[in-house]
């Protein structure tokens, strides 16, 4: 879903004319580059799961997020870059900052999840009721902390413990500024 996003608002940014010259010429490489290292370790990773090749997985899929989280920047980046070409586009426009703003959600759920893994003793304290275990977290719980971060600039019941993910965290909430202030 993310290479999808990241594919059609490219294409869209290119074809559009709402950049052109060396920036044109610099997203297109990029978007090629982005392609082919997509795929190949989407390929790593699917072989890495289905051999039961654990020791590989981890790298290959910080790798892979790690990339998601370059092209949500340079997403930004470019569409921000672009702003000035955008006038008189009305709501149409809208839909690149939506296409980013989702994302940079699902990118960073995906990277909250991997760090509370990565993180010896997770990267977050997961509240709890009164006399009860904290919860263990699944996919939801991550996402709403990405969802969290990019709305209100950061977790609201969750602390987070790990300063990795106190940077990362920045970067997103950075993101989402440039995205919900700048580009709306």
């Amino acid at each position: 879903m993310v290479w999808l996003l990241d594919t059609v608002l490219s294409h869209r940014l290119v074809d559009s004319g709402a950049v052109n010259g060396d920036p044109k010429n610099a997203i297109s490489l990029f978007e090629d580059v982005s392609t082919v290292l997509f795929i190949v370790i989407s390929v790593a990773l699917i072989i890495a799961v289905v051999t039961g090749r654990r020791r590989a997985f981890m790298p290959l899929a910080i790798t892979y997020l790690s990339f998601s989280i370059l092209q949500v920047i340079v997403n930004v980046l470019s569409l921000v870059g672009s702003a000035q070409m955008q006038q008189g586009v009305g709501l149409a426009g809208l839909w690149d900052v939506a296409a980013v703003y989702a994302m940079s959600v699902i990118v960073f759920t995906f990277v909250y999840a991997m760090m509370d893994l990565y993180v010896p003793g997770g990267a977050f304290v997961w509240p709890a009721r009164e006399g009860q275990e904290p919860p263990v977290p699944n996919f939801i719980d991550y996402l709403f902390i990405s969802l969290n971060t990019n709305a209100t600039y950061g977790p609201t019941t969750e602390a987070v413990m790990s300063r990795r993910v106190k940077v990362i965290m920045a970067i997103q909430v950075v993101m989402a500024l440039l995205m919900l202030t700048v580009l709306i």
